[in-house]
């Protein structure tokens, strides 16, 4: 096994072989193209890998360059994939790394050689799976890209609830932002057999909405219309176009007619237009941005206190701030479930915040008879919802050790989101509690090669590698995560963890007085404690911290049943005595 220093400059040298190649020792700016992809995976930045960073420094484009306008990137994009294709299948088809662009990704997918058998063909497209890529803001003033964004939303969300079609996503599809001329990438990488693009233009209170459906395969339209409406028009229009798609493929759909409506409820066009501000930030699930979205629910909520929307909403900022560890549980949770359980009075067939609630029900209060009942509801409203499937799926069914249920469900919210790295993740992480640490491994190393730039999948692969005794690897790749995402108390307790089996007890515990001093200051769940005291074979303090967290209703104890993190503390009676009270 290749350690990270050692992999990073196979890496380099790898470049620079194919850049030394007669396919590319002409190209001089498709080498800059392919050196900044590569290096800005290896720093874990892959994510500032856009269209207009590439222009700029690649490509020399100005800084008022736009890339809807200017295809350059595209357009050499294409080249790049080609020639490393060509190549591969050449001079270098026994080159140890690999190095490739996935159609619709400026990131590059970078493997070794013995990694081949591990690659899975893709599915073939489906007929019945519509991909609604975000609509282009053609607005002539700026700062209208969120209501363009929401509107592809509220599409996606409307079409999930026809019965025989199966609709990609909204995290999967903002990924295909731009690349609504690339169909083969689309149907490529989202199995699409159809996909709806168009546009957007806002002009004072006047609304133009463009859409097109078109077949992934031929490239044909298979429907096209415009709308010219007032801004008071959008729901009608989301209704219209929704109806219109369904129309159009209802030959191959469940015969008979939509029963269910495709709209959401109303609610006032200005708290309508607030809601949507704050989902957009919300999508974008940094601290300062989940904050914002707080507050833009909270504005949508005052506009009209009647929509459900931004209830939905802002129960989901206050789980998702929770989730991330930028507040406690006991401050967040009661806030989620409130607004949830307000969102289901005004909507009762909303299914996002069903699945609030039963994330909460669950994870935080531990009624998981109740939270189960929430699930299911929720899927019976909106089959077509991800995240619901995903929450049940390793939230609920795996922290029971059921399974069986739980890949089944993953599965589906895979297919329904099939760019989502945390869906991913949560493959590995399947494999990881069931303790077949083998396949657990080829998960994570597989979710790096997919996006270099996601911290988790480096630090649960150092989770991996405890889990098998590979002590130095583990340090590696959670070295490389704490680098990507900085001092996240999770990740400081599996690095003391670690250092505390590796032997190294005096490093063990100058951990334990960093995240003393980090919990001075913010929310350290007790479970990043206690690992470390297992570390360190000190069990009693483990149980101390693990009762501290179930006072405190810490949300990471919901694992302790299944995950083998905790194998060290089976069958003492007061690890069994907390699983009882947890209903465990």
């Amino acid at each position: 096994m290749l350690t990270l220093s050692k992999s990073d400059e196979a890496i380099r040298r790898q470049v620079e072989r194919i850049l030394a190649h007669s396919l590319f020792t002409r190209s001089e700016r498709m080498g800059r193209f392919l050196r900044l992809a590569v290096e800005r995976s290896l720093e874990g930045r892959a994510g500032d890998l856009k269209e207009y960073l590439i222009g700029v420094e690649v490509f020399d484009r100005k800084e008022t360059y736009d890339p809807r306008v200017d295809p350059i990137v595209r357009v050499e994009a294409r080249r790049l994939r080609s020639k490393l294709k060509a190549y591969y299948e050449g001079d270098g088809s026994g080159d140890a790394v690999v190095i490739e662009f996935v159609s619709g990704s400026y990131a590059p997918q970078i493997r070794f050689a013995e990694d081949a058998q591990t690659r899975r063909p893709a599915p073939p497209a489906d007929a019945m799976t519509v991909a609604v890529l975000p609509f282009a803001d053609l607005s002539p003033a700026p700062g209208h890209e969120y209501f363009s964004d929401g509107l592809t939303e509220e599409l996606i969300h409307a079409l999930t609830k026809v019965a025989g079609m199966r609709v990609v996503a909204w995290n999967t599809a903002a990924q295909m932002r731009g690349w609504q001329q690339d169909l083969a990438a689309v149907r490529e990488r989202l199995h699409a057999g159809t996909a709806l693009t168009g546009s957007v233009r806002i002009a004072a209170s006047n609304l133009r909405v463009r859409a097109q459906l078109i077949d992934t395969s031929t490239g044909v339209y298979l429907w096209s219309e415009a709308f010219d409406r007032t801004m008071q028009d959008v729901f009608a229009i989301q209704e219209d176009i929704a109806q219109a798609i369904v129309r159009t493929l209802r030959v191959q759909l469940v015969a008979g007619p939509v029963e269910a409506p495709l709209a959401r409820s109303r609610s006032s066009i200005a708290s309508y237009d607030l809601y949507l501000q704050g989902r957009y930030r919300w999508h974008k699930r940094t601290p300062e941005e989940l904050a914002g979205s707080v507050e833009l629910f909270q504005s949508a909520i005052a506009a009209d206190p009647n929509s459900a929307l931004p209830y939905s909403g802002l129960a989901d900022a206050y789980a998702v701030q929770v989730d991330y560890g930028l507040v406690s549980p006991a401050e967040g949770m009661p806030l989620a479930k409130s607004a949830a359980t307000r969102a289901v009075e005004l909507d009762p067939d909303l299914a996002e915040a069903y699945t609030s609630l039963a994330l909460i029900r669950s994870v935080y209060e531990l009624e998981w008879e109740e939270a189960e009942k929430l699930y299911r509801r929720a899927v019976v409203l909106n089959p077509g919802y991800a995240t619901a499937h995903h929450w049940y799926a390793v939230d609920f069914c795996a922290m029971q050790g059921r399974f069986p249920e739980a890949e089944a469900n993953l599965e589906i919210a895979g297919q329904l989101d099939p760019l989502s790295q945390i869906i991913r993740e949560g493959y590995a992480f399947l494999r990881l509690l069931q303790r077949d640490y083998e396949g657990a491994v080829r998960r994570y190393r597989e979710l790096i090669e997919f996006d270099p730039a996601f911290y988790k999948a480096y630090t649960s692969l150092g989770r991996a590698y405890i889990q098998q005794g590979r002590y130095l690897d583990a340090i590696a790749m959670l070295e490389k995560g704490r680098t990507m995402a900085g001092d996240i108390p999770n990740i400081l307790g599996a690095m003391g963890q670690v250092y505390a089996l590796a032997g190294e007890a005096s490093r063990a515990r100058e951990v334990l007085g960093t995240l003393t001093e980090l919990a001075r200051r913010m929310y350290v769940p007790a479970t990043v404690f206690a690992v470390v005291y297992i570390g360190l074979g000190e069990y009693e303090g483990a149980l101390d911290w693990l009762e501290m967290g179930y006072e405190r209703r810490d949300t990471p104890l919901v694992a302790l049943k299944v995950h083998p993190i905790y194998d060290p503390l089976r069958g003492r009676p007061r690890f069994e005595s907390l699983l009882a009270r947890m209903g465990l």
